[in-house]
């Protein structure tokens, strides 16, 4: 007696189902990308208070009664029609398992009508029985699912509480909505409407609409066309003051299609690595147009996730759209004053030239800044001796020194609303604005200034060529093992970045070459805490982190002691400088607190 046996199409549909319908949230999307298919512009999902009832109905093309039953048998598709037609999708769905599969374990509903007929289809169906009858409805595709696993008990005891199981729903809604912009989606618990778009078109109304993004986020706008490579990318990417402590607040579009990039996780973790804290990840939305022939979308039931055929070329596209729109994204208000960059420029102070000299205090690295220890010389002046911005400065010339090559010849400007109102401890710099008040920590400020003003001076991001302070007698350094070992493991990068070491056959370690910006520093000091701190860096991010640390230890300190003109050096640099809302750590720069926020905060 044989014992190989054909299972029935029932059976074989609750085993497929398996692999397609996890759980509630799979029912729905199967079901909206079905809708979206079928050339819907509004869609509606109304979910019971546990998630077994569903209804999903939609104002697409719907279906006559020949194709309304047909899409029950497993397999059957009006996506595709042969095997090649895989490498040219332009559809969500193209296997013809999830209709067949989601009737295996429910009882299920369609109610269908085309544009063109005048009567609609009706079928139900049931433990692996299908009825059909005619009825009247609307143009479009209704799909009802009740009593979801009601066969299945083993997969119903896997459920998570009504509330988890209703999260996966919103986020399948709303990462499909931001995929299709144009596409009016609603989104009801019971009778209570949770999510709602307008269809407009904008993703980045969309965004917001579906609470992706708070609306208090500042986007960055991303778009990059690579003729080459065939691969157009729009999206958003919030500024780096807003950061979550997972990826959910990454959402990858590839072809219309939600999916699962590690590219994209990849190149924003690249762009951001010097913009938010370690450990912490950007908000951001990609949608990303690629030739379906070279991506690859069945590797998994669920279609979440792809293989691209070319993927440096792609991951590389991707890296550069985000990182070009972040360096680009400096908007600068109306309103503004010209001087040239100089690291020692004079400044007019209501019309009286208060002159900044060249402080010589050993610091051959081009500092703006003064060194001098003692008592602060910029104590909080009353209103009547505040910097005034909105009175004209003069133009002044820029003082060249030998060790100072990296300035170019251009424009820097400030707000003209700006006023100095206030420097606390020698720390932060108190802002009067048009709009209310800004406070600004002059340490990870110039922070900031270094970290871009050294990049700009790397051929490859990380890396130092001319830039560095040799040393006619090599200097001793008191390392611990850890230290030593660091040394001797990346003696390469660290000499990439401009330092250079001599280690003596008894095993001790001199430094012969720091980098420029470290001139003058305490370098043993700077050198124990660099590497401190590129011990927590991975391989990839050694340089990277070491380059931070550079600017960090080459920074004016808090508690350093700045005058008016050094101050205003100080903004201005920043300022102009890209990416300055953070430091590299990710740490924010300034305060920003509107006259309604201060209202607020004295009047509760």
């Amino acid at each position: 007696m044989p014992k190989v046996a054909v299972l029935p199409d029932h059976i074989a549909s609750q085993i497929a189902a398996g692999e397609v319908v996890e759980r509630p949230s799979s029912v729905v999307k199967e079901f909206v990308e079905n809708s979206i298919d079928a050339g819907a512009t509004q869609i509606e999902v109304r979910v019971s208070l546990d998630c077994r009832d569903l209804r999903i109905a939609d104002n697409g093309c719907g279906m006559d009664p020949e194709d309304a039953v047909l899409a029950f048998q497993r397999h059957a598709t009006s996506k595709i029609r042969t095997a090649d037609d895989l490498w040219t999708l332009n559809s969500l769905g193209f296997r013809g398992e999830a209709l067949p599969s989601i009737a295996s374990v429910s009882k299920l509903t369609c109610i269908t009508r085309t544009k063109d007929a005048s009567t609609g289809t009706r079928v139900e169906c049931q433990d692996g029985k299908i009825t059909v009858v005619e009825t009247g409805c609307a143009e479009g595709t209704v799909m009802e699912v009740l009593d979801l696993f009601y066969n299945v008990p083993a997969r119903l005891n896997f459920l998570k509480k009504a509330a988890t199981e209703f999260g996966h729903i919103q986020e399948i809604v709303q990462t499909l909505a931001m995929a299709h912009p144009d596409v009016s989606f609603t989104l009801c618990k019971h009778d209570e409407v949770v999510l709602r778009s307008s269809g407009s078109g904008s993703l980045r109304k969309t965004a917001i609409e579906v609470g992706h993004f708070s609306g208090n986020e500042t986007l960055i706008e991303i778009e990059m066309h690579d003729e080459q490579a065939d691969i157009k990318i729009i999206g958003l990417a919030a500024k780096p003051l807003h950061f979550r402590g997972d990826r959910k607040g990454i959402l990858s579009i590839v072809n219309k299609r939600p999916v699962r990039c590690a590219l994209t996780y990849r190149a924003l973790d690249y762009a951001y690595s010097d913009l938010i804290p370690r450990g912490k990840y950007p908000l951001a939305v990609l949608s990303m147009t690629i030739n379906p022939a070279t991506v690859d979308v069945n590797i998994h039931p669920t279609k979440k996730e792809l293989k691209y055929s070319n993927g440096n070329e792609t991951y590389l596209v991707i890296q550069r759209s985000i990182t070009r729109a972040l360096r680009a994204h400096s908007p600068q208000p109306e309103g503004l004053y010209h001087h040239n960059e100089s690291p020692f420029a004079s400044v007019a102070e209501n019309n009286n030239l208060v002159s900044t000299a060249a402080y010589d205090d050993g610091d051959s690295s081009g500092s703006v800044f003064d060194r001098r220890g003692g008592a602060s010389f910029m104590a909080p002046r009353p209103i009547s001796r505040q910097i005034d911005f909105t009175k004209e400065l003069s133009t002044v010339s820029v003082v060249e020194t030998d060790n100072d090559t990296s300035y170019e010849s251009k424009k820097l400007i400030l707000p003209q609303d700006w006023r100095i109102a206030g420097y606390v401890h020698n720390t932060y710099i108190i802002i009067e604005s048009a709009v209310g008040m800004e406070i600004i920590e002059q340490h990870i400020a110039h922070e900031r200034v270094l970290y871009e003003r050294i990049l700009a001076t790397q051929s490859v991001r990380g890396r130092v060529s001319d830039n560095v302070q040799p040393f006619l007698i090599s200097q001793p350094l008191n390392l611990s093992p850890e230290q030593e070992a660091q040394i001797h493991n990346n003696a390469r990068a660290l000499n990439d970045l401009g330092f250079d070491f001599k280690f003596d056959a008894d095993g001790a370690v001199a430094c012969t070459q720091i980098p420029q910006e470290l001139s003058g520093k305490n370098y043993a000091v700077v050198i124990q805490t660099i590497l401190d701190e590129i011990s927590k860096a991975d391989a990839a991010n050694f340089q990277l982190e070491a380059t931070k640390s550079i600017a960090c230890q080459a920074a004016i300190k808090n508690g350093m002691p700045l005058g008016h003109s050094e101050i205003i050096n100080l903004l201005t640099d920043w300022i102009n400088t890209p990416r300055n809302d953070t430091c590299p750590h990710g740490r924010p720069i300034r305060m920003q607190y509107s006259m309604d926020k201060l209202f607020q905060i004295f009047h509760p």
